[in-house]
């Protein structure tokens, strides 16, 4: 994996990420998602339920429910789900009120190898960009610099594909370094996105 620098991003010294907030496990979400046939997995459901929050829009939860679950809505797996996926949205909104910055990420744990751990955290940013734009900020809206690299850099990493013949420890701290940008790049998207004006946001 070639090691890569996305923003102006140091680790900090609290350490990386954990990869289950208090409540949600990525391989138990997974399951369950999986059992109601949804169309995205664990790390992809909460980086779109994140973007909706980050973006501050009105978004039902029917609405991101039907993107997660398709038309698979019906069956009790489904109903199962719907409920950890809203409790889910309230976790996401504890941890961006939190004054520690106890936002975690739900990604595969540290035995899952580091391929399906990088497919996941890509499709992570994917799910968050898809998100803001559920949430109603526009694609051409006229963002803050900070805020444009960030994004950017999160298309590049839904993007990014990444194939490994063996691992090394180098590896594995790129993975956990742009990990950890990703986590305080949201934190940060929430924060500045938050004040902005309507005139960004879908009419």
């Amino acid at each position: 994996m070639k090691r890569q620098r996305y923003g102006d991003y140091h680790c900090s010294q609290r350490g990386f990420i954990l990869q289950d907030t208090l409540s949600f496990n990525h391989h138990e979400l997974e399951q369950k998602l999986h059992a109601a046939d949804a169309e995205g997995g664990a790390s992809e459901a909460q980086g779109l339920l994140a973007g909706i929050i980050c973006a501050g829009g009105k978004s039902e939860p029917a609405l991101w429910l039907a993107h997660l679950l398709g038309e698979n809505t019906l069956s009790a797996a489904a109903n199962e789900i719907s409920e950890q996926l809203t409790s889910l949205h309230t976790d996401i909104l504890r941890q961006f009120n939190d004054d520690a910055f106890g936002f975690n990420l739900i990604l595969p744990d540290d035995d899952t190898p580091l391929s399906a751990r990088t497919e996941a955290l890509s499709q992570w940013c994917g799910g968050f960009l898809y998100g803001l734009a559920l949430g109603g900020i526009r694609e051409d809206a006229e963002m803050p610099a900070n805020v444009s690299e960030v994004m950017k850099d999160f298309y590049e990493i839904s993007h990014a594909r990444f194939a490994y013949e063996t691992t090394d420890d180098a590896d594995e701290a790129a993975y956990m370094e742009i990990a950890e940008y990703v986590r305080m790049s949201v934190l940060l998207l929430h924060e500045e996105l938050q004040p902005l004006s309507t005139s960004t946001r879908l009419q």
